[in-house]
């Protein structure tokens, strides 16, 4: 009986995660960015490790128009000296 009610639940998952990613535009090497203010940077929580993170920058191009730039960064944890 539980199982049948976590199904759907597991199923709607990947659907929300996309939701929450739709117009984000990833960045590549040599991408010509028109960013005339940025509005915000999305990063993960703080983690104890350093590694690769996935962050998305919010920000107005030269036209006005939000725009919203996913890219990969090192967590904050590569950057703290100790």
């Amino acid at each position: 009986m539980k199982l049948r009610l976590l199904v759907p639940i597991v199923l709607l998952l990947p659907i929300t995660a996309l939701a929450s990613q739709q117009g984000v535009v990833q960045y590549h090497y040599g991408m010509h960015l028109d960013v005339a203010k940025v509005l915000n940077i999305q990063k993960p929580a703080q983690d104890p490790q350093c590694k690769v993170v996935n962050a998305v920058m919010t920000y107005l191009d030269s036209s006005g128009q939000v725009q919203k730039l996913g890219y990969r960064m090192l967590s904050d944890s590569c950057t703290e000296q100790g």
